[in-house]
């Protein structure tokens, strides 16, 4: 399988991190290559930021999903997720949703660690589109980290172990989900004592079984259509992939 990770942020070592351990998580037969938003936030953060986000999102799938099997949304708030799926018919995941099947599958209250004090009722609504209300054990979201502390993986480990440790205490969870691109690949289940969910691994994971698995492709395929029209101020490839779409007459 040939999966493309779409990431809408604007840093590439973000991109380059979830590519690793997306590659990681793969089965061998499979292939990852990564793509980066060229306008936007550096860090996704805000309603504002993911509306932009969502616009980066469709573009750069139109620009680079051809000749792919599936698609995966490298940014933690599924941005773009359901319009990315409507205009692609190959299965297409997102983070969330993905991590948050995986964690159901592991316990009954779920916890997501992130970072950045200003997120937490963006990811607060964000899980109550994929759990309900007694399934949300909450949400902890760290102050938010400089580049050199995301890129220094040992550091953001720990800090990430203990936090952990104390979202336990605190909302009584028996699964969290690591729901940052940032956090993919840190292997933080090797310093504590319950299940936590790398929503990059889920993401691949569940774009693997759609390969195989009926349930699970019609999960990740929208089966209905933009309309074929003119779309002004947008990217070359987004306007002519717009042009693909069929007619309504």
């Amino acid at each position: 399988m040939k999966i493309l990770l779409i990431n809408p942020n604007t840093t590439e070592f973000v991109t380059q991190r979830a590519v690793e351990a997306a590659r990681t998580a793969a089965d061998a037969r499979s292939t990852i290559e990564g793509v980066t938003g060229t306008f936007g936030a550096e860090i996704i953060n805000s309603e504002t930021d993911m509306a932009i986000g969502a616009h980066s999102a469709v573009d750069l799938a139109a620009k680079h999903a051809e000749g792919f099997d599936a698609v995966g949304l490298a940014v933690s708030f599924d941005v773009g997720l359901r319009a990315v799926r409507e205009m692609l018919k190959i299965p297409v995941a997102g983070m969330a949703q993905a991590s948050i099947c995986r964690a159901l599958e592991l316990g009954n209250r779920i916890s997501l660690i992130s970072f950045g004090k200003r997120t937490k009722p963006l990811y607060e609504r964000l899980a109550l589109q994929y759990l309900t209300a007694d399934q949300l054990a909450g949400v902890c979201c760290i102050d938010s980290l400089s580049e050199a502390e995301l890129k220094d993986s040992d550091r953001l480990r720990q800090r990430i172990a203990e936090e952990i440790q104390r979202t336990r205490q605190r909302h009584d969870c028996d699964t969290v989900i690591l729901l940052a691109t940032a956090f993919a690949g840190l292997k933080v289940e090797e310093l504590i004592d319950m299940p936590a969910v790398d929503a990059t691994h889920a993401m691949i994971r569940m774009l693997e079984r759609s390969d195989s698995e009926p349930d699970i492709a019609r999960l990740l395929v929208d089966d209905t259509w933009p309309e074929s029209k003119i779309v002004k101020g947008v990217s070359t490839e987004l306007a002519d992939f717009y042009l693909r779409f069929p007619s309504d007459d």
